[in-house]
């Protein structure tokens, strides 16, 4: 990973904090936290009675399914599902959300974000913060903590802890993921929605974080499933096949991407895991080739020139389908990118293209 990953930190010998962390793994005694994971379900499991012993915050992607195959199958615990939609699917994406109700018989709970504010959020977020998603990534880490505390579930099941496992600010393993909130994936901004005046506190009320003594108060206990079992996305995709998960491949081929079966749900969601790469120099494609080159399957030379190739390219699809559901000209849209490349890692010629500085790979 390169040292523009905001967060990432680095050892004496160039190492950075996601190698060192999932070198940890190989060490880490797996049998143990087996055990503790098995121990924790029993301290829930019948905690409401014939009801829920925990919730599984979802998606309906390949990490969803191998949580929910994790609690349900291996464990015996009765979950229930908790997720935010999308304000375009995939027929994809579609599918494996009722795939995962039906291959492991759970109920869902699924929250529809409002469309009229969604529109406006979604270009607004883009235009001041180069964040396009920041409504919908609010309403995902908000609506399953706000429905745990409503109905009185305790335990509640993220996937992987991104910073401990890709490096950020917090980069302490820990098997509570009760300060996740905090990990700056969604920034803590909200006057700025309000300037206009065509959006109001209400509107956005379902998308702020119940505050941390709410949570504790109702004695909700969230964890990371990562700190208990290993984590792999090619694993964790491989199981998920054996249960009916769907690759995107049948249904869209995207420009940008190494692979077809993360972040399949939506196609112009993924214009905010694009903006890396103009804020940062890389994108979507490096942090799959990371996590190859982690798990063994590919080398760091194999991975180079598939990277250059392929990072900087954003999805017409990506573009057209951002575009139509926020009103944007694509003359609009690309005015607006300009605002987010960083001109250290840049340059910009004179017809308004702009050219990397640095090579793939290299210091």
């Amino acid at each position: 990973m390169p040292d523009t990953r905001p967060g990432l930190t680095f050892d004496n010998s160039g190492v950075c904090a996601a190698c060192i962390n999932f070198e940890k793994q190989k060490s880490t005694d797996w049998d143990q936290r087996w055990s503790e994971l098995e121990k924790l379900c029993e301290q829930y499991r019948g905690s409401n009675g014939k009801g829920y012993d925990c919730a599984i915050a979802i998606s309906g992607g390949k990490d969803s399914h191998f949580q929910t195959y994790i609690m349900k199958e291996k464990l015996k615990m009765n979950p229930l599902l908790i997720s935010v939609g999308n304000v375009d699917w995939t027929e994809t994406g579609r599918k494996n959300l009722d795939n995962i109700s039906d291959a492991f018989g759970c109920d869902i709970i699924s929250f529809q974000p409002n469309i009229k504010i969604a529109r406006k959020l979604f270009r607004r977020a883009f235009e001041k913060l180069g964040s396009p998603t920041w409504y919908v990534d609010s309403l995902i880490y908000a609506f399953p903590l706000r429905m745990c505390i409503k109905l009185g579930i305790k335990l509640l099941v993220y996937g992987e802890d991104v910073n401990y496992t890709y490096g950020g600010e917090q980069n302490k393993e820990t098997p509570s993921a009760l300060m996740q909130p905090y990990n700056d994936v969604v920034k803590p901004v909200w006057d700025v929605w309000f300037e206009d005046g065509d959006i109001t506190e209400e509107d956005l009320e379902s998308a702020k974080m119940p505050p941390l003594e709410d949570v504790k108060k109702a004695q909700l206990n969230p964890i990371y499933l990562s700190y208990y079992v290993p984590w792999s996305s090619v694993h964790n995709f491989e199981v998920a096949k054996r249960w009916g998960f769907r690759h995107l491949g049948h249904e869209y081929v995207r420009e940008g991407s190494i692979d077809n079966y993360d972040q399949v749900d939506s196609i112009p969601y993924m214009l905010n895991p694009y903006m890396k790469y103009p804020k940062f120099g890389h994108s979507v494609a490096t942090d799959n080739a990371s996590r190859w080159i982690r798990y063994g399957l590919k080398t760091r030379e194999e991975m180079i020139p598939i990277v250059e190739e392929t990072d900087a390219k954003l999805d017409q699809g990506i573009v057209d389908k951002f575009c139509k559901f926020t009103g944007m000209t694509h003359h609009e849209f690309w005015l607006t990118m300009d605002k987010w490349y960083n001109r250290d890692l840049f340059s910009q010629d004179r017809d308004g293209v702009w050219h990397p500085k640095f090579t793939v790979g290299q210091n």
